[in-house]
C-alpha cells in the first residue's frame, strides 16, 4: 500500500535548511548529530520527514525508526524496526546484506532459515561499527524519533555513536518530545549530547502567524459559520502544527466540533465518523503502543482480509493513521495513529472492559506471530499487554523473558526494570493464574530469586544503590536459619562497596562471616576485598591467603581470580613486589577464564592501580585501564568496572604530564552517566585535574559533588583525595588556612590501622605546604598543636617508607622529602639543595608537574640566599616552561609572579582559548639578583606588572620598581617586609621610598599609599 502523497512543509524553512547542511556537511565527511526538540504536535516526524525524503532521493542510506512508548521496550527498538524496513527493498537487502551475521545477532534481522546466529561481545560497539561500516560507502542518516521513549541501549548508542563518528559520513537526527510529562534530556542521561561539539540543537517552536495562514490557504475551504477561519486556528492552536492540521481537517469536513474549541471533541468526533470498520482499526490502533504489522492488525480487530484493507486504506486517505515500517514482530507494513494526542484520547474513550479485551488481543497476536521461534524482540511487548490485560501468569513469563533478552545483550538497565517488574506482578497476586497455554517459566513465579536477579542487574548497570535497596527486600524476605542467608549477605557486601559504603560493607561481610553458610569461600573473598578498600592492607593480605588455600580447593575460578587479585595487590604493596604481580597477573588470567564480567574488572582494576599508582610504572597501568576499560565495556560493564579504569587511566596520566589525553578520557567516563563509587572515582580525577589547569570553580563544583554522593560510611579511600584535593584548591585561592583545616581532617579520617601510606602522603604534604603558605602570606599561624601534628607525620613517613617494598618506599620517600623541605621554608630558611633534590627526584620517576613544583621552590630559595642568581633562572624558567606546556594556569601564575618580583625574564606566552586566568605580563628587567638581597620570606603580592591608562597621570613618572614599592607601601608593609618580598635589600627600598615622596610631592608613607589607591583600579591593590 502506498502513503499518499506529502503536502509542501510549511513554516519550517530555516530549520529545514540547519538539517540539510549538517547532511551536506556529513556527506563530505563531516558528521554530525542534529537534536531537533519540542513539544507534541510541534511538527518534528514532519520536518525530519522531508529531510529524510531528501536523502532517500540523493541515494543516502536512510535508517529510520521510532522509540514505543511501552516503559519497557526491546533493547535498540528503533534502529531494529530502522533495519527492518530498509531491507524489504532489493536495494536495501543489498546494503545490510555484507553486515547480515552481526545485524541478526543484534537481533535487528531474523535469523536466516537453518542459520545459526553468534552472540555479540557488546551491542554498542557491533551496532557502532555496523553503521559506521555502512558510512564507508555511502553516506548514511540515521533518524531514531522519540527519543523519551527509547530503551536504554538505543539511548547509549546515541551518545556512543556521538563520540565515535570521527570522520564518518554520518548523520544522526534525534527528536525529543519536550513538555506533556514527557522526560527531558537530563532524566533520560543524554543531556551533554547539548555540550557535545558535534551537536547541533535545532529547536522547534510554534508556527507563526503567518504560516497559519499559509497552512489555511493551501486548500480551499468549504463555506462555513466561520468569519475567519485563519484567527479561528490561531487562536486554536497558538502555532501548534498538530492542533492546527486537525482544526483546518474538521473545518474542511464541516465537522461542528471546530467549533466547540476542544481538540478532544475534534479526535472523538473524527473517529465517530468514520465507518464502523475503520473505528475498529483506530480504537485497536490506540492501545497497540508503537507501529502494527497488518498481520497483528488482523488477528487484533478480527475482520476479515478484505474488510480490515478497506478499512486501513480508509484511514490512511483520511489520515488518522500513517505507515510507519514493520511492527516489532515483523511483518509488512506497519500501522499507527497520526499523532500521540489520538493515542491518549481515543484509548481513554474506551470502556475499561474493551481496553483490556484490546490489550489480550494484542498479547495473543503477537504470542501465536511468534510461536515456536525467537520472542526476544517481543517479550517486552508481551509483558506489557499480559499486563494490562490483567493476565499476571503471561505477563510474568514475558517479563522474565525480556529480562533474559536484555541480559543477553548486556542491558542491565532494561534487565532490572523487568526482573523488578516480574517481582511485584508475584507480589501482587492474589488468586492462582488462570492455565495459560504456553509453559510459564518457574523463575517467573518465585520472588525471591526474581528480586535477587533484579538487584545483580542493578549492581552490573550501575545502579548499585538500587541494587542495594532490592537485595535488602530479598534478605528480608529469607528465613534467619536459611543457610543461603549468608550468601546474600555476602552478596550485599559486595554492592555496598560498589556504593562506596565501605564501613557498610565490611559490617555486612562480617555479618555474613558469623552466619557462615554455604559460600565461606566467598565470604572470606569479600570481607578480604573489604579490607583492601578500607586501607587495611595487611589484614586483607591475612583474610586473602585463607581464602586462597580454600578456593583452590573448592575450584571456583571466579572466586580463586576474586582472592588473587585482593592478595597480589597487598603483598606487591607490603611485602613482595614480585610475587604480588605474579599473584595480580595470576588473577587476570583465572578471571579471565572464569566468565565472570565483574571479577575480571576487579582484576584489571587492581592491577592497573598499582602499576600506575604506587610502583608508578605509569605507562605500563595507562595502558592496561584503558585496554580493560574497553574490554569491560564490550561486557556491558562501561558504567561500572570501565569507568572506574578510565579515572585510573587519567590520574596516571595527571602524573606522567599527559594532561590532555586525561581531559578526553575523563569526558570518555562521564558519557557513561556512572554513579557510586564510580561516581566518586572520575569526579575526583576530574577535581584534580580542573584544579590543575585552573578551573577552580569546576573543581570546587566536583569536589561538592563528592562530599554529597559519598555516604558517611565511605571510607578514606574515597574522603583523603577529596580533603587533599580541597586542601590544594584553598591554595590556589589564597586561602591556606582553610588547606590546612581539610588536612587535619583527612589525618582524622585516615586514623590508626591504615596501611594506605601512598593514599596519606600527598596528604601530609599539603598540610606543610599550607603552613609554609600561612608563613608566605603573614596569616595567623595555625595552632601550635596542629603545627606539631603535621610536623610529625611529616616525619613518620621516613619510617613507613623504609617499612614498604622498595618501588613504594622511593615515591613515599620523595614526599617525605618534600615535607622536610617545606619545613625549611615555614621555618624562613628554605632548603634549595633539598629542593633540588626532589625536582631530580620527580624528574626520575617522570612526573613533570612535581618537577615544577620542586625547582620553583629551589629558585624561591636561592634568590632568599642571594646566590647562584643563574641557577635560581635556570630552575624557574625550566619549571615555567614545564607549567606553560600543561597549562597549568594558577602554578604558572606563581611562577611568573616569582619571575617578576626577582626580575628574572621568562619567556612570552601568548593567550590561549581555554587558559582561564591566565594574563601574560610583560617582561621584567632581565639582570643578575643584586649581591645586596637578602629575603627570609619572600610573598606573593598582587600587583599589576603594567601601568594601566587609568594611573598614567598620577603613576606616569614612576619606574616600574618605583611603582611596584609603592603597591606595597599602600598594602601596609614595612620596609623590611618590601626587601623580603621584592629580592631587594632594605636600604634600596629606602632610596625608592624617598624618590617616590618626592615625584609624587607628599610627605609620608601614608600619604603617597592613598595616592597610589586613589589612582590605581581596585582589583590592582596588593594583599597582606
Amino acid at each position: 500500500m502506498t502513503a499518499p502523497a506529502r503536502p509542501p512543509l510549511i513554516g519550517r524553512t530555516d530549520e529545514l535548511r540547519s538539517l540539510s547542511e549538517l547532511f551536506e556537511a556529513a556527506r563530505t565527511g563531516t558528521p554530525g548529530v542534529a537534536l531537533v526538540c519540542g513539544e507534541a504536535g510541534v511538527g518534528k516526524s514532519r520536518l525530519v520527514a522531508e529531510l529524510v525524503a531528501r536523502a532517500g532521493r540523493s541515494g543516502a542510506v536512510v535508517l529510520a525508526g521510532a522509540a514505543v512508548d511501552v516503559g519497557e521496550s526491546p533493547p535498540l527498538l528503533p534502529l531494529t524496526l530502522a533495519v527492518r524496513t530498509l531491507a524489504r527493498e532489493p536495494a536495501g537487502r543489498a546494503v545490510v546484506e555484507p553486515w547480515r551475521g552481526e545485524l541478526e545477532a543484534l537481533g535487528l534481522l531474523p535469523p536466516s532459515p537453518g542459520g545459526t546466529v553468534q552472540a555479540v561481545p557488546h551491542h554498542l560497539d557491533t551496532a557502532g561499527r555496523v553503521l559506521l561500516g555502512l558510512a564507508a560507502d555511502r553516506p548514511v542518516l540515521l533518524v531514531v524519533e522519540d527519543v523519551q521513549w527509547a530503551d536504554r541501549a538505543t539511548r547509549d548508542l546515541l551518545s556512543y555513536l556521538t563520540a565515535i563518528m570521527l570522520d564518518a559520513r554520518l548523520l544522526v537526527v534525534v527528536t525529543h518530545r519536550e513538555g506533556g510529562g514527557s522526560p527531558g534530556l537530563d532524566e533520560l542521561g543524554l543531556g551533554g549530547l547539548r555540550r557535545h561539539p558535534r551537536v547541533r540543537g535545532i529547536p522547534l517552536g510554534p508556527l507563526d502567524r503567518a504560516a497559519i495562514a499559509e497552512l489555511v490557504a493551501r486548500e480551499p475551504l468549504p463555506e462555513t459559520d466561520v468569519d475567519d477561519p485563519v484567527e479561528l486556528v490561531w487562536q486554536r492552536s497558538r502555532g501548534n502544527a498538530f492542533i492546527a492540521e486537525e482544526t483546518v481537517r474538521a473545518l474542511r469536513d464541516r465537522d461542528p466540533m471546530a467549533v466547540s474549541g476542544t481538540l478532544r471533541d475534534l479526535v472523538l468526533g473524527r473517529v465517530r465518523a468514520l465507518p464502523e470498520d475503520a473505528r475498529t482499526v483506530v480504537r485497536a490502533l490506540s492501545v497497540a503502543e508503537g507501529a502494527v504489522s497488518h498481520e497483528v492488525a488482523q488477528l487484533v480487530t478480527g475482520l476479515p482480509p478484505d474488510r480490515l484493507l478497506t478499512a486501513v486504506r480508509h484511514v490512511v486517505e483520511e489520515g488518522s493513521v500513517v505507515l510507519d515500517g514493520p511492527g516489532a514482530e515483523g511483518g509488512d507494513d506497519g500501522y499507527r495513529l497520526r499523532h500521540g494526542l489520538a493515542v491518549d484520547v481515543v484509548s481513554a474513550d474506551l470502556l475499561p472492559a474493551e481496553r483490556r479485551d484490546l490489550h489480550r488481543r494484542y498479547a495473543a497476536a503477537l504470542a501465536e506471530l511468534t510461536a515456536g521461534g525467537d520472542r526476544s524482540a517481543v517479550a517486552a511487548l508481551l509483558a506489557h499487554h499480559w499486563d494490562r490485560a490483567g493476565d499476571d501468569a503471561r505477563a510474568l513469563s514475558a517479563a522474565a523473558d525480556a529480562a533474559s533478552a536484555a541480559e543477553r545483550v548486556h542491558g542491565y538497565a532494561d534487565a532490572y526494570r523487568h526482573w523488578r517488574r516480574v517481582a511485584d506482578l508475584v507480589a501482587g497476586r492474589s488468586v492462582p493464574p488462570r492455565p495459560a497455554p504456553e509453559p510459564v517459566v518457574s523463575v517467573g513465579l518465585d520472588r525471591p530469586v526474581s528480586l535477587e536477579r533484579a538487584a545483580e542487574a542493578a549492581h552490573l548497570a550501575g545502579e548499585h544503590d538500587a541494587a542495594v535497596n532490592v537485595l535488602q527486600e530479598r534478605i528480608g524476605l529469607t528465613d534467619p536459619a536459611d543457610p543461603r542467608r549468608a550468601t546474600l549477605v555476602a552478596r550485599l557486601g559486595d554492592y555496598l562497596l560498589a556504593a562506596g559504603r565501605g564501613v557498610e560493607a565490611e559490617g555486612a561481610y562480617r555479618e555474613a562471616l558469623r552466619l557462615g553458610g554455604e559460600a565461606h569461600v566467598a565470604l572470606l573473598a569479600g570481607h578480604a576485598e573489604a579490607l583492601q578498600a578500607a586501607g587495611r592492607f595487611a589484614d586483607a593480605r591475612d583474610e586473602a591467603t585463607r581464602a586462597l588455600a580454600a578456593a583452590r580447593k573448592a575450584g571456583t575460578p571466579d572466586e580463586q581470580a576474586r582472592v588473587l587479585v585482593t592478595l597480589g595487590f597487598s603483598l606487591a604493596y607490603l611485602e613482595d613486589t614480585q610475587a604480588g604481580a605474579a599473584a595480580l597477573a595470576e588473577g587476570l588470567r583465572v578471571a579471565e577464564a572464569s566468565g565472570s564480567p565483574a571479577v575480571l574488572g576487579s582484576a584489571y582494576h587492581r592491577r592497573a592501580e598499582l602499576l600506575s599508582g604506587p610502583l608508578n610504572a605509569l605507562s605500563e597501568g595507562i595502558d592496561l585501564a584503558l585496554a580493560g576499560a574497553e574490554r569491560l565495556t564490550e561486557l556491558g560493564l562501561g558504567r561500572t568496572h570501565g569507568v572506574r579504569l578510565l579515572a585510573l587511566a587519567a590520574n596516571g596520566q595527571f602524573r606522567c604530564g599527559r594532561w590532555d589525553e586525561a581531559v578526553e578520557v575523563i569526558d570518555q567516563a562521564f558519557r557513561a552517566r556512572p554513579s557510586g563509587s564510580e561516581a566518586l572515582d572520575i569526579r575526583l580525577s576530574r577535581g584534580r585535574m580542573r584544579v590543575g589547569r585552573g578551573d577552580l570553580s569546576g573543581a570546587a563544583e566536583d569536589l561538592d559533588a563528592v562530599a554529597m554522593l559519598a555516604h558517611d560510611t565511605v571510607g578514606a579511600r574515597y574522603r583523603v583525595p577529596m580533603l587533599t584535593l580541597r586542601a590544594g584548591l584553598e591554595m590556589f585561592l589564597g586561602r591556606p588556612e582553610r588547606a590546612v583545616g581539610h588536612t587535619v581532617a583527612g589525618l582524622d579520617v585516615v586514623g590508626k590501622g591504615h596501611d594506605d601510606v601512598w593514599l596519606e602522603a600527598p596528604l601530609v604534604w599539603h598540610g606543610l605546604r599550607a603552613h609554609a603558605e600561612t608563613v608566605r602570606l603573614d596569616r595567623p599561624p595555625p595552632a601550635h598543636e596542629v603545627v606539631s601534628r603535621l610536623r610529625e607525620s611529616g616525619a613518620g613517613l621516613h619510617d613507613r617508607a623504609r617499612r614498604a617494598v622498595p618501588m613504594v618506599a622511593g615515591l613515599v620517600g620523595v614526599f617525605a622529602q618534600m615535607c622536610d623541605a617545606e619545613v625549611t621554608r615555614a621555618d624562613g630558611d628554605s632548603d634549595p639543595e633539598l629542593w633540588g633534590e626532589v625536582a631530580a627526584q620527580w624528574r626520575r620517576r617522570d612526573q613533570p608537574y612535581n618537577v615544577a613544583y620542586g625547582q620553583l621552590r629551589r629558585a624561591e630559595a636561592l634568590l632568599a640566599r642571594r646566590t647562584r642568581s643563574r641557577a635560581a633562572a635556570d630552575a624557574l624558567v625550566e619549571a615555567h616552561d614545564i607549567a606553560a606546556d600543561l597549562r597549568a594556569v594558577p602554578f604558572l601564575e606563581e611562577v611568573r609572579d616569582l619571575g617578576r618580583r626577582a626580575r628574572i625574564r621568562l619567556p612570552d606566552l601568548p593567550p590561549e582559548p581555554g587558559r582561564t586566568g591566565y594574563h601574560p605580563e610583560p617582561d621584567a628587567v632581565a639582570g643578575p639578583v643584586p649581591d645586596e638581597v637578602e629575603v627570609a620570606r619572600p610573598a606573593r603580592p598582587r600587583v599589576p606588572a603594567a601601568r594601566p591608562p587609568t594611573r598614567r597621570d598620577v603613576l606616569g613618572s614612576l619606574t616600574p620598581r618605583e611603582t611596584e614599592v609603592l603597591a606595597e607601601i599602600a598594602a601596609g608593609h614595612t620596609n623590611r617586609e618590601i626587601a623580603q618580598r621584592l629580592f631587594i635589600s632594605e636600604k634600596t627600598v629606602g632610596i625608592h621610598v624617598t624618590h617616590l615622596l618626592a615625584k609624587l610631592g607628599v610627605r609620608s608613607r601614608v600619604q603617597a599609599g592613598a595616592v597610589y589607591l586613589r589612582a590605581a583600579p581596585s582589583e590592582t591593590h596588593p594583599g597582606p
